[in-house]
């Protein structure tokens, strides 16, 4: 999966909630890490991974990979935010998801206290390893992400036939 191409569509939208919200306002801030805390968690209740007193597979692809673009695009919009021109990503050898869940909702609460590139580099990582853990292509990560952020542009966009 092609991280920015993913990111560079990412911007472009964000270009669109920069015009409309303040997104130096703190409180804006600590919304967003709210919402990055929530998706992340979404995503791994879809997983099942943390429900050890039943043995439950994960829900079908066609509702975790949602929860997961949820949690990528968010994530990227930090990456905007900290101004961080391409990302980089670490190779992630957990392969215990709930520590890796554990390991971005950590990072994630931190935010609050710095925007560091190398943190969000780090949960970006970990959720880029968790869909591989799945069972999920690269292509099938990717293709369901750019359909999600072309319906997110022409939602938030006042243009006609804007595509990504």
């Amino acid at each position: 999966m092609d991280i920015n191409i993913i990111y560079e569509k990412e911007r472009i939208i964000n270009k669109y909630f920069k015009e409309q919200y303040d997104y130096n306002s703190s409180e804006i801030f600590n919304k967003q890490v709210l919402e990055l805390l929530c998706e992340l968690s979404e995503f791994a209740y879809e997983t099942k991974c943390f429900k050890y007193w039943k043995n439950e597979s994960q829900s079908p692809k066609e509702i975790t990979i949602p929860e997961f673009a949820d949690a990528l695009m968010i994530t990227l919009c930090f990456c905007d935010l900290a101004n961080i021109d391409k990302i980089e990503i670490r190779e992630i050898k957990e392969k215990d998801m709930v520590k890796l869940f554990i390991d971005a909702n950590s990072i994630a609460a931190s935010l609050t206290k710095d925007l560091e590139k190398e943190k969000l580099f780090k949960i970006l990582s970990i959720l880029i390893a968790i869909p591989k853990l799945l069972g999920y292509s690269d292509s099938e990560l990717m293709e369901y992400c750019l359909l999600k952020m072309n319906r997110t542009l022409k939602r938030v966009s006042s243009k006609e036939n804007v595509d990504l």
